[in-house]
């Protein structure tokens, strides 16, 4: 099995974007679950970045670096960084991964890069809408695949609306078979309604206790 999951560290990434994937997928996270995966932090470089809100991430590896044959997926956090820049040195690998049927996931600013790139042109997706999409991607051919919704994952590729990172991390987890199906709708709809009454939870079984 596939341990690695690999978070692309790009400048002024949204720090409130991928942490609710991050944080339940991360084998140094020990609640209780199916299996966990290696959080592996990858930029252009290894030199450090910023985040949004100013937090400094310095990667552990750059994207030369990225072991595809352990890499059970590969995730793109939103940025505004996508809108000015093209890092071009990221289609290699992303096309590899579509090619091994490696998930990839992209939230937000990440999706602009696979629309730039033809990755969303056969497969249902969302963003921060398709026009938006045609601004900055002039090559998006993706129109009629387009969904008006938080989260979308098809053919391997999962995609999220900036505000739809409860949806991204849901696409995520469920894609990394991390919890029982009938855990992972609780845990949505308890972070929807934003309470959680312990007593009702039964997390060595996955579920809410009747």
């Amino acid at each position: 099995m596939k341990r690695s999951v690999y978070f692309f560290a790009c400048p002024a990434f949204a720090d409130w974007e991928p942490p609710l994937a991050v944080s339940m997928i991360s084998d140094t996270n020990e609640f209780p679950k199916k299996r966990s995966y290696r959080v592996i932090t990858f930029g252009l470089s290894k030199d450090p970045v910023s985040s949004l809100g100013g937090i400094t991430v310095l990667p552990d590896v750059d994207v030369d670096g990225v072991d595809l044959a352990d890499a059970a997926m590969v995730i793109l956090p939103g940025s505004s960084f996508y809108e000015n820049h093209d890092p071009v040195e990221l289609f290699p690998l992303i096309r590899e991964c579509v090619r091994h049927k490696i998930p990839v996931a992209a939230i937000c600013g990440g999706t602009l890069f696979l629309a730039r790139h033809g990755f969303l042109d056969d497969v249902r997706h969302t963003s921060c809408g398709p026009e938006w999409l045609k601004e900055h991607a002039p090559d998006y051919r993706g129109e009629v695949h387009y969904v008006h919704a938080p989260g979308v994952a098809d053919g391997g590729i999962i995609t999220a609306n900036p505000f739809g990172f409860v949806e991204f991390a849901a696409e995520i987890i469920r894609a990394l078979d991390v919890f029982p199906p009938e855990y992972l709708e609780f845990w949505v709809r308890t972070i929807k309604t934003g309470y959680l009454n312990v007593d009702s939870v039964d997390p060595t079984a996955g579920k809410m206790n009747e």
